[in-house]
C-alpha cells in the first residue's frame, strides 16, 4: 500500500503553497504546456538514449525546444505529442548509411551529415566525413485533433576530429551548416508527409554540444522560424547554456543568483548539516538567468529531519529575488523524492506537491 505523504503544519491539501506572500494578481504566470490525450508513445526515445549518453543533455534539448516554441505556439492555445513523424526508421544512423542521421550519399540522398568524401571547412581546419548532427528531436503542437504546428532540435556537435586530432567548428561554418540544414529538413518533411502541408508552421533550433567544458551542458544557438507558406527561414540568434550549480561558471555568468544560491543553501544546510548537499543547474538565455533547477538531496535522515528542511525551504525561498526565473526544487532522503516544488516566472509563489 501506498500512502501520501503531506508535510504537516504547511498544508492539508496535496499541493502545498511555500511563500510568504501571494502571487501579484495583474502578473500573468508563466503556463506549463499540456500533453495531447490521449498520448501517443514513440519508439524514438530509445534512439535519443542510444546517441547522447546525457540525460541532462537529453532533458536541456527537449525542454529547452518547448521554452524557445512559446513565443510561436503559446501553452493556452496548443497541446504536444512527441516524434509523430521523425520515428525510430527516419532517423536511423546504425551504421551512419540511411537516415537523416546518416551521410549524405547516393542511397540515403537525404542524410544530413556531409558524405564521406566531402571536404568541410570547420574555420579551423579542412576535415572529411564530419559528423556534425548527432540527433534531431521532435514535438508537435496540437489544437483539438488537429496539427497546428512542428518544433525540430538540431543537435549538434561543437567540433569534429580527425586522426585524432579535433576541430572546433566556427561560429559561421556552424550558422551556414545549420540554416541549409534546417532548410532541408523543412522541405523533406513538408514532402514527405501529407498532414506536414505548406500550412504548418516550423520551428527549428539547434542546440551546440560542449566538448570543452565538463560544467556546460551545451544550449541552444541558433532559431528559424518558418511561418505558414515559407519556402525560407527567417534565422535569429540563440545564446542559451546549461551550467552545473554550484561551479565557477554558475559564479562568473549568474553573479547575484549565485550568491542567493550560497545563502539559500547555508539555510538548508543549518538544518541538516551533515551528508546533506543542494545541487542543481542553471539553464543561462542570452546572458541571463531563466530557470534553476535544485535538488537537495539527503541520506539517513528521520521523517521529522526532512519536514524541518522541507520548513526552511518555505522561510529560505524569499531568498530568490529575480522572478523573470522559473524556479525548481525537489528533495530527495535515501534516493527517494519527498516533495517537489516549482515556482514559475512572474510569480513568487512557491508551489510543493508531496511524493507518494
Amino acid at each position: 500500500m501506498s500512502h501520501s505523504r503531506v508535510l504537516p503544519s504547511l498544508a492539508l491539501t496535496g499541493v502545498l503553497v511555500l511563500s510568504g506572500c501571494q502571487a501579484d494578481s495583474t502578473t500573468a504566470v508563466q503556463a506549463e504546456y499540456e500533453a495531447a490525450q490521449p498520448f501517443v508513445n514513440s519508439d524514438t526515445p530509445a534512439k535519443h538514449v542510444g546517441l547522447l549518453n546525457s540525460e541532462d543533455v537529453r532533458f536541456e534539448a527537449e525542454r529547452g525546444l518547448m521554452d524557445l516554441s512559446r513565443q510561436y505556439f503559446p501553452p493556452s492555445d496548443v497541446t504536444f505529442r512527441t516524434h509523430t513523424f521523425l520515428d525510430f526508421d527516419e532517423l536511423d544512423a546504425t551504421d551512419g548509411s540511411r537516415g537523416l542521421l546518416g551521410t549524405l550519399r547516393d542511397d540515403n540522398p537525404n542524410g544530413l551529415n556531409p558524405n564521406n568524401n566531402e571536404s568541410f571547412d570547420t574555420g579551423n581546419g579542412v576535415v572529411q566525413g564530419a559528423i556534425i548532427l548527432v540527433d534531431v528531436y521532435e514535438v508537435d503542437w496540437y489544437r483539438a485533433d488537429s496539427l497546428a504546428g512542428i518544433s525540430l532540435s538540431l543537435v549538434v556537435n561543437d567540433s569534429v576530429t580527425q586522426n585524432g586530432e579535433s576541430h572546433k567548428i566556427g561560429d559561421e561554418q556552424l550558422r551556414s551548416y545549420i540554416e541549409v540544414t534546417s532548410n532541408k529538413l523543412v522541405t523533406y518533411m513538408r514532402e514527405r508527409f501529407n498532414e506536414v502541408s505548406s500550412r504548418i508552421p516550423i520551428l527549428v533550433a539547434a542546440y551546440e554540444l560542449d566538448s570543452g567544458d565538463a560544467a556546460s551542458n551545451g544550449g541552444y544557438v541558433m532559431e528559424g522560424w518558418y511561418p505558414q507558406g515559407s519556402t525560407g527561414g527567417k534565422f535569429t540568434a540563440v545564446k542559451e547554456t546549461t551550467l552545473t550549480v554550484p561551479s565557477s561558471a554558475f559564479t562568473e555568468q549568474a553573479g547575484q543568483l549565485a550568491q542567493e544560491f550560497n545563502t539559500f543553501k547555508d539555510d538548508v544546510r543549518s538544518v541538516l548539516a551533515d551528508n546533506t548537499f543542494v545541487t542543481g543547474t542553471c539553464r543561462m538565455l542570452n546572458g541571463e538567468p531563466s530557470r534553476l533547477d535544485l535538488t537537495i538531496t539527503t541520506h539517513g535522515k528521520m521523517l521529522s529531519e526532512v519536514m524541518a528542511a522541507a520548513q526552511k525551504v518555505e522561510s529560505s525561498f524569499g531568498t530568490f529575488t529575480d522572478t523573470d526565473v522559473e524556479y525548481h526544487v525537489t528533495i530527495i532522503n535515501n534516493d527517494q523524492p519527498y516533495a517537489m516544488g516549482r515556482r514559475m516566472a512572474r510569480s513568487t509563489t512557491l508551489e510543493f506537491v508531496s511524493a507518494t
